[in-house]
C-alpha cells in the first residue's frame, strides 16, 4: 500500500512539473528592448546629389510601449534611427547633411528627407501560437524639394523575426529575442530604403528629381 502511495505521489509531482513546463513554454514575460544595430554601408554607386535629412524629435526619442495580459513591452527605437538612415541615404547619395529643421532657409541641398515611425507591431509565440518573435516597424519617409514642396513619400513596413528555439526552451529570453527581431527589422528598413531607388522600383517623379540639377 505504501508503495502504491509513493508511486502515486511521484506521478503527481511529475505531472505537476510537466504542466508547469508547458505553462512556462506558452508564457511571455514582457520585455524591455534597447537595440544596438550595426548596418554596413551599401556597395552601390551614389547619386551625384547632396541631400539633407531632418530627424524630428518624435523620431529621435521614439519609445514603443504596450501592455497586454499583464505583461509590459518597451522598445526604445529612437537611438537607432540615425544609423538606419545615415547608412541607407548616406550610401545612396554623394553627400548627406543633417539638418536642424525640415524647412531650412540656407541649406544647399537638392532635397530633404523627413522620416517618421507611424506604427510598431510586436508578436510573441504566446500571442500567435507560432514559433517566432516578430517585429514590424512602419515608416513614412517624405522627400521635399529645397523650397519645402513635397516630391514624394514612401511607406515602408520593415520586418524582423527570430525563432524561439534560439532563445531558451523553458524560460524563454523574451527581451533578447525581441531585441534581435527589432535589429533585424531595422536592417530590413535600411535595405528597403535603398531598394526604393532601384530604377525598376522608383516612381517617375523621383527619377525626374534625380536627373535634375539644383540650379535648374
Amino acid at each position: 500500500m505504501k508503495n502504491k502511495a509513493k508511486i502515486f505521489n511521484d506521478w503527481c509531482v511529475r505531472a505537476t512539473c510537466i504542466t508547469t513546463v508547458f505553462i512556462l513554454w506558452g508564457c511571455s514575460s514582457g520585455a524591455h528592448v534597447v537595440p544596438s544595430v550595426s548596418i554596413p554601408d551599401p556597395l552601390i554607386d551614389p547619386f551625384p546629389k547632396t541631400v539633407g535629412i531632418y530627424y524630428p524629435p518624435e523620431l529621435k526619442e521614439k519609445v514603443h510601449e504596450e501592455e497586454r495580459a499583464r505583461q509590459k513591452y518597451v522598445v526604445e527605437l529612437g537611438s537607432n534611427q540615425k544609423q538606419v538612415f545615415d547608412s541607407s541615404l548616406g550610401g545612396l547619395f554623394e553627400e548627406l547633411v543633417s539638418l536642424e529643421s525640415a524647412t531650412p532657409e540656407d541649406a544647399e541641398v537638392d532635397g530633404i528627407f523627413v522620416p517618421e515611425i507611424v506604427g510598431v507591431i510586436l508578436a510573441t509565440p504566446a500571442d500567435t501560437g507560432q514559433d517566432y518573435y516578430e517585429v514590424q516597424i512602419r515608416y513614412r519617409i517624405e522627400l521635399f524639394d529645397p523650397n519645402g514642396d513635397e516630391i514624394y513619400y514612401w511607406v515602408i513596413n520593415a520586418y524582423g523575426k527570430v525563432h524561439r528555439r534560439d532563445y531558451g526552451s523553458v524560460m524563454e529570453r523574451t527581451s533578447d529575442a525581441l531585441q534581435q527581431a527589432t535589429e533585424n527589422a531595422l536592417r530590413d528598413a535600411s535595405t528597403q530604403i535603398i531598394e526604393r531607388f532601384n530604377p525598376q522600383s522608383r516612381p517617375d517623379v523621383v527619377s525626374n528629381w534625380l536627373s535634375t540639377s539644383r540650379n535648374k
